[in-house]
C-alpha cells in the first residue's frame, strides 16, 4: 500500500467513520457506541502496515472465524484499501479516482458473454450466494451512467413531463438515505451477525419484449426461445434457476413498491389522466393486509419453488449452500425459510405464513441443559461426546463424525443427542436412582450401591421385586400407631391395619398395662429436659449428647477430631495421644547448616492430588487456609518426568511424560530391566483366568502367573518398595493393585483391561463424587494444585499436622491428653445406656495411676495391633493382630554442592532382583529432594534422602544406630550416583513399624474384623493406615468417612463397611474409541 495511515490524522479519522458503518452494514458490529473494538483494531492493522491479504486473513481466521469458503473479509479488505486510495486523495487534494461505493445505486450490466455463457457462469452464480449488506452494492463492471432513474419515457428529459413530477421521481428514485434491505436477526452473542445478506435487486432495465435482452443476473440457457424477438419473459423466466427466479420476483416486487409511492394520493394531484398501475395492494400505503410482517423485506416473503427432481438445484449450491438461507419463525411473528440440507427440500414461506406454525429451532450451537441425559432422538441441540466425563467444554463450531457413538473420552466437538445409541443408556447411571419410579427407565440402575433406603410402605408394599429395603427388625411400639411405620409388626400389632382384630401382648394371657408412649430407645436413660437448653438436642432426633474419643494423635487422628469439632459444634471431643507430640509419621524438621536452614523430612515428604482420596485431603486444606503455603510440582518438571530405578548397575529412565514412543521402545528393547516385558504382555492375553476358588494372591504370584517372573522381580518390586517397603511375595495384589485383580475377573486379561479402557468403580465415591459436583467452583489455587504432579509445604508436611493442632487448640469442645496410654477399652451399660469405658494412665507408663472414663463413642485411629491388645474381650479383634508393619531407617543428607547429582529427577527405587554387591546395606530407594521438593529451602544445594530396611529387616532383633545408619546411606550414595563428598548435614530417623503390610488375606481378615466391630453397636469405630491405605490422603480419608458415618446417625457404621460386599467395587468399560 502506497498510502501510509498513523493514529491521530485526517486520514484515520475519516477511515474511522467510514469503517465503522461499513462494519455495521456487514453485520460485524452492531453499531453501537459502545461496540468500536473491531474497527479501531482494523485501523491499527493499517497503521503497522499491514496488506490486504494479511488483514483478510486475520479477519477470516482469528477475529470472525469464517468458514475456507466465505470470501467476506477478503471483500472487505479490497473495499477497505479502495477507501484508503479515495479518503487520501480527497484529503491531499489529489484527483479522485473512479472507485465504486456500496452506498451508490447502480444498474444492472448487460451480459455482453451471452454467447458465450461459460465466461460469466461463476461470476452470476456468486452474485446470487454472495451476502450483500445494501441494496446499492454495486458490481464489478458496472459503469457508471448506467443507473436506471426512472421510467424511460421520463428519463433524461426526453419526454414531455412536468417539472415539478421529475423533481419528485427524482427524489423518490434517491436511495443514498434508505434504510438496508436486511433484518439483522436474533443473536446469542457467539455468532457473526448478518449471515443471510442478500442481493440487490438485478431484474432488467425495461420489458424484455421491446429490447431482446436477457435478464441481468439470468444464466443464457442456449434455447433459441431464451432470447427470441416476441418470446416475452416467459422463455428466460422459465429457464433461468429457482435462485434467478427469486432474484428477479424480489426486484419486480421492489419496483412495484416504489411506483406505489409514486402513485400515492399525494402524488394523484400532478398526474391526472394517466392509467393506475398493477400494483400489489399489499404495497398500497394504508393498505396493510391482516397479519402482514411489516419488519420483513419482499425478497423474504417470495413463494419458494417445489422441489426439483433431483433433490437440489445444482452440485455447487448444495455443497456450498449458495441460495436461501434456513429461516425460523420469530418472536414477533416473522417467518424465516427453512431449507433441509440433505435433500433439498424447501418449505414455502407463504405456506408458514398461512398456517402460523413456527418452526423448531435448530440451536445446535446451544448445549442441550438435559446432556447426557437428553431422551430426545431428534433434540436440535448440542450434546456433548456420551464418552467424555461430564461438564466438558465443548467446541460448538463442528460436529464429530462418530455422532452419538463416539467413544473418545477427550472429543470435545459437537454430538447429537446420546439417546440415538440405545446402548448409552445402559452404561449411564440414572440420575434419580433409587428414587427412581420409571418402570420403563432406559438408564442403568446400580445394583453395587450402599444399601437402599427402608421402603416406605414397609411390610404393607405390595410391589413385587421392590428395590428398597424392607425391615426384618419388628416394631417396639405395641401397638404401634404409625400407619407408615417401616418395622416388621405382629398380627394386629399395627393399629387401623387390620380392623378386625385386636392385639394382645402375648396371646391371651393377662400383662401389665404398656404405655403407648415409650422411648426410641429403651436402653437410653430417661432425660431431664430444661427449658432454654438446646446441648440436649444438638444431634437433631438423637436424644444422647455424644461425648467421643478419639485414640491416637497421628494425621488420622487430627483429622478425624477436627471433623468432629466442625460438623458436631456441641459434642465433646477428646484426643487420647500416648506420646508427647502430635502428628505421629508426619514429621518435618527444620535444620540450621550455618548460611540457611533446610527441610528434612522423616515420613512422607509429598502428596499426589489425585482423585478422590487426593481431593479430600485438598478440601482439608482448603478449609485450614493453607493454599498459599502449598508448593507445587508440575506436570512438566524434571521431577515429575524424569523416575528411575538402578538396575542392574546403573539408572534406568523408566517411561513417561516427555518420553519419545522411540526412545521407549529403545529401552524396551535393550535395558535388562525390561526384560521378556513385551512378549510377557503380549502371552498375557491368551491366559486363562484364575480359579474362582481362589480369594486372593500375594503380588509376586499374580504377576509371574500372568507374566513373567522377572517383571514381578524387576519392575513391581521396585514400586512397592517406594510405598510400602514391602515383600512382594507377601503383600495382597486383591488389597494393594485392586485393578489388577478385578481387570482380570472381568476382562479375563490384565493387558485387555489396560487396552480396553476398563476402570475400576467404588460405591463409597458415589456420594463423594455427587458432593463434589454440586459444589461452588473452586478457587484458581486449588485448581493448579489438582492439575499438578505432587505437592508439598514450605516447611515440610508437617505443617499440615500443625495447622490442624492449632485449629483445634481453637475449639471449644476439643480437649486433649498427652502422654495418656490406654490400658483396656470395653462396652458397657452406665444407668442403662451403652457406653464404651476406657482405662487410661495418665503419665503413659504401666506404673501410673490408672483411671476410668466413659464416652459415648470411641474412634480408634492406632494400629489395629495397638486395638487389638487393648479392646476387651480379646477374642473380638484377634484378626485385627494378623496385620504386620515394618520400620524404615531414613537418612536425610545435605550437600553444598548444588550440582553433585548425576541425573536430574524425581529420584530412583532399588528392586529386589538387584545384586547383593550392588545393594549390601539393603536399601529401598533414594529421593532427590532438591528436585522433588523445590521451595523449601533458605539456601542452594543438594538434599537427598536414603530409606533404608523395610522387609529387608523382618525379624531383626537389634537396628542401626545413627552413626551406621549415616556410614550406610553415604555408602549407597557412592556405589550408585559416585558422590564421595562429605554431607554438611545428616539426619537419621529410625521409624519403627510404621508402614502397616497388607498380606495375603487382607481383605477378608477386614471383613470379619467389620463383623466383629458391629458387636459394639456403632460405639467403636476404627480408621487410619491399617485399613484402607498406607498413604497420607487415604488417611484423611478414612477419618473423613467415619465421622460422617458418625453424624449421619448409622448406628451399626464401624469404618470397614468398604470390605463389605454391598461395597464391592465395580469395573466398568469406559466408552471411547
Amino acid at each position: 500500500m502506497s498510502v501510509e495511515v498513523s493514529l491521530n490524522t485526517p486520514l484515520a479519522d475519516a477511515l474511522s467513520n467510514v469503517v465503522q458503518p461499513k462494519l455495521t452494514e456487514l453485520g460485524w458490529s452492531t453499531g453501537g457506541l459502545d461496540d468500536s473494538a473491531l474497527g479501531e483494531y482494523i485501523i491499527l492493522m493499517l497503521v503497522n502496515g499491514k496488506t490486504q491479504d494479511q488483514i483478510a486473513a486475520e479477519l477470516s481466521n482469528d477475529l470472525l472465524s469464517f468458514g475456507p469458503g466465505d470470501t467476506g473479509a477478503a471483500d472487505f479488505a479490497k473495499w477497505l484499501f479502495e477507501q484508503v486510495q479515495l479518503l487520501h486523495a480527497q484529503i491531499s487534494g489529489h484527483a479522485v479516482p473512479q472507485l465504486q461505493h456500496a452506498s451508490e445505486p447502480q444498474a444492472l450490466p448487460y451480459d455482453q458473454n451471452k454467447e458465450n455463457p461459460s465466461h460469466n457462469d461463476h461470476r452470476q452464480l456468486d452474485s446470487i450466494g454472495t451476502p450483500d449488506a445494501d441494496m446499492g452494492e454495486a458490481m464489478d463492471d458496472v459503469q457508471e451512467g448506467s443507473i436506471p432513474t426512472g421510467p424511460k419515457s421520463m428519463r433524461n428529459g426526453s419526454r414531455t413531463g412536468n417539472k415539478r413530477m421529475m423533481g419528485q421521481l427524482s427524489k423518490a428514485m434517491d436511495r443514498s438515505g434508505d434504510a438496508m434491505l436486511h433484518r439483522v436477526r436474533p443473536q446469542q452473542g457467539t455468532e457473526r451477525i448478518n449471515v443471510h445478506n442478500r442481493q440487490p435487486p438485478k431484474g432488467p432495465r425495461s420489458d424484455l419484449n421491446r429490447n431482446q435482452r436477457a435478464p441481468p443476473n439470468l444464466r443464457p440457457t442456449g434455447t433459441p426461445s431464451a432470447g427470441a424477438p416476441g418470446g416475452g419473459m416467459a422463455g428466460p423466466l422459465m429457464n433461468a434457476s429457482p435462485q434467478q427466479q427469486m432474484a428477479l420476483l424480489a426486484m419486480l416486487e421492489e419496483q412495484a413498491r416504489m411506483m406505489s409511492q409514486i402513485f400515492s394520493p399525494q402524488q394523484q394531484s400532478f398526474n391526472q389522466g394517466m392509467p393506475e398501475p398493477a400494483i400489489n395492494p399489499n404495497f398500497r400505503p394504508g393498505n396493510q393486509v391482516h397479519n402482514q410482517q411489516p419488519d420483513r423485506s419482499l425478497f423474504e416473503r417470495v413463494e419458494r419453488p417445489s422441489n426439483r427432481p433431483n433433490g437440489h438445484f445444482n452440485k455447487r449450491q448444495q455443497n456450498n449452500h449458495i441460495g436461501f438461507q434456513p429461516r425460523k419463525q420469530q418472536s414477533n411473528g416473522t417467518v424465516e425459510i427453512t431449507q433441509d440440507g440433505a435433500n433439498g427440500d424447501v418449505t414455502s414461506s407463504m405456506e408458514v405464513e398461512s398456517s402460523q406454525k413456527s418452526q423448531p429451532e435448530q440451536s445446535s450451537d446451544t448445549i442441550c441443559k438435559f446432556n447426557l441425559k437428553c431422551t430426545k432422538p431428534d433434540c436440535p441441540f448440542a450434546h456433548q461426546s456420551p464418552a467424555a466425563p461430564p461438564g466438558i467444554t465443548l467446541d460448538l463450531s463442528s460436529g464429530c463424525p462418530f455422532g452419538a457413538r463416539c467413544q473418545n473420552r477427550k472429543c470435545v466437538m459437537r454430538h447429537p443427542s446420546p439417546s440415538q445409541n440405545p446402548a448409552h443408556s445402559t452404561t449411564e447411571d440414572c440420575r434419580f436412582f433409587p428414587n427412581c419410579t420409571n418402570p420403563t427407565c432406559p438408564f442403568r440402575h446400580p445394583t453395587s450401591m450402599p444399601p437402599m433406603p427402608v421402603c416406605r410402605f414397609g411390610e404393607n408394599c405390595t410391589r413385587p421385586g421392590c428395590k428398597f429395603k424392607h425391615n426384618t427388625l419388628t416394631c417396639k411400639f405395641k401397638p404401634c400407631l404409625n400407619a407408615a411405620c417401616p418395622y416388621k409388626h405382629a398380627e394386629g400389632q399395627q393399629k387401623g391395619t387390620f380392623g378386625d382384630k385386636v392385639w394382645t401382648a402375648d396371646g391371651d394371657q393377662e400383662k401389665e398395662h404398656v404405655s403407648e408412649r415409650k422411648f426410641i430407645d429403651d436402653d437410653v436413660a430417661e432425660e431431664l429436659v430444661v427449658p432454654n437448653n438446646n446441648q440436649a438436642h444438638a444431634n437433631g432426633s438423637n436424644r444422647e449428647v455424644f461425648n467421643v474419643a478419639v485414640l491416637g494423635g497421628g494425621i488420622t487422628g487430627l483429622a478425624s477430631a477436627y471433623y468432629l469439632a466442625q460438623q458436631l459444634p456441641n459434642a465433646q471431643v477428646t484426643l487420647i495421644e500416648g506420646s508427647s507430640r502430635l502428628g505421629g509419621w508426619l514429621h518435618s524438621k527444620q535444620i540450621d547448616v550455618g548460611n540457611g536452614k533446610v527441610v528434612f523430612e522423616q515420613g512422607p515428604r509429598t502428596l499426589r492430588p489425585s482423585r478422590p482420596n487426593g481431593w479430600v485431603t485438598l478440601d482439608l486444606i482448603r478449609d485450614l487456609g493453607l493454599e498459599s503455603q502449598v508448593l507445587m510440582t508440575s506436570k512438566e518438571s524434571v521431577a515429575a518426568q524424569n523416575r528411575f530405578i538402578y538396575f542392574p548397575d546403573h539408572l534406568v529412565r523408566l517411561p513417561g511424560p516427555g518420553s519419545s514412543i522411540l526412545n521407549i521402545l529403545y529401552s524396551m528393547f535393550t535395558e535388562p530391566l525390561y526384560k521378556n516385558m513385551f512378549s510377557a504382555s503380549l502371552t498375557e492375553l491368551f491366559k486363562p483366568a484364575r480359579a474362582n476358588s481362589i480369594d486372593d494372591e500375594s503380588i509376586g504370584s499374580f504377576i509371574s502367573r500372568r507374566f513373567k517372573s522377572s517383571l514381578a522381580d524387576n519392575l513391581v518390586s521396585a514400586g512397592i518398595h517406594g510405598i510400602y517397603a514391602g515383600d512382594i511375595y507377601q503383600l495382597s495384589v486383591r488389597s494393594i493393585m485392586p485393578f489388577l485383580w478385578y481387570a482380570e475377573e472381568a476382562a479375563n486379561s490384565v493387558t485387555a483391561g489396560f487396552v480396553g479402557r476398563w476402570n475400576l468403580h467404588w460405591p463409597h465415591d458415589t456420594a463423594l463424587e455427587a458432593e463434589w459436583a454440586n459444589a461452588s467452583p473452586v478457587s484458581d489455587t486449588i485448581q493448579a494444585i489438582r492439575n499438578s504432579s505432587v505437592f508439598t509445604f514450605r516447611k515440610g508436611i508437617g505443617q499440615l499436622a500443625d495447622r490442624l493442632e492449632t485449629k483445634l487448640a481453637e475449639a471449644a469442645n476439643f480437649t486433649v491428653r498427652m502422654q495418656t496410654k490406654v490400658d483396656d477399652a470395653r462396652l458397657e451399660h452406665v444407668n442403662g445406656a451403652p457406653r464404651m469405658t476406657l482405662a487410661l494412665r495418665a503419665d503413659g507408663k504401666s506404673t501410673g495411676q490408672q483411671e476410668e472414663e466413659s464416652f459415648t463413642h470411641v474412634i480408634s485411629t492406632v494400629s489395629s495391633k495397638a486395638l487389638n491388645s487393648i479392646v476387651k474381650p480379646k477374642s473380638s479383634f484377634s484378626t485385627l493382630s494378623q496385620t504386620p508393619s515394618v520400620t524404615v531407617m531414613v537418612v536425610n543428607l545435605y550437600f553444598s554442592n548444588p550440582s553433585i547429582l548425576p541425573a536430574q529427577g524425581f529420584g530412583y527405587l532399588l528392586p529386589r532382583s538387584l545384586a547383593f554387591e550392588q545393594n549390601p546395606e539393603r536399601a529401598l530407594g533414594v529421593v532427590f529432594d532438591s528436585y522433588a521438593t523445590i521451595g523449601q529451602d533458605e539456601i542452594p544445594g543438594t538434599k537427598v534422602t536414603v530409606m533404608l530396611g523395610g522387609h529387608w529387616w523382618d525379624g531383626w532383633v537389634a537396628y542401626p544406630d545413627e552413626e551406621q545408619g549415616a556410614r550406610m546411606a553415604k555408602a549407597t550414595l557412592q556405589r550408585h550416583l559416585g558422590i564421595s563428598e562429605e554431607p554438611q548435614a545428616v539426619h537419621v530417623g529410625l521409624q519403627r513399624d510404621c508402614i502397616p503390610q497388607y498380606t495375603v488375606g487382607h481383605h477378608s481378615r477386614m471383613a470379619q474384623a467389620h463383623e466383629m466391630l458391629k458387636g459394639f453397636n456403632g460405639r467403636l469405630r476404627v480408621a487410619g493406615n491399617s485399613y484402607n491405605g498406607v498413604g497420607l490422603n487415604d488417611c484423611v480419608r478414612s477419618a473423613r468417612d467415619v465421622v460422617m458415618g458418625l453424624v449421619g446417625g448409622r448406628g451399626e457404621k464401624t469404618g470397614l463397611e468398604t470390605f463389605t460386599k454391598e461395597y464391592a467395587p465395580v469395573m466398568r468399560q469406559n466408552q471411547s474409541r
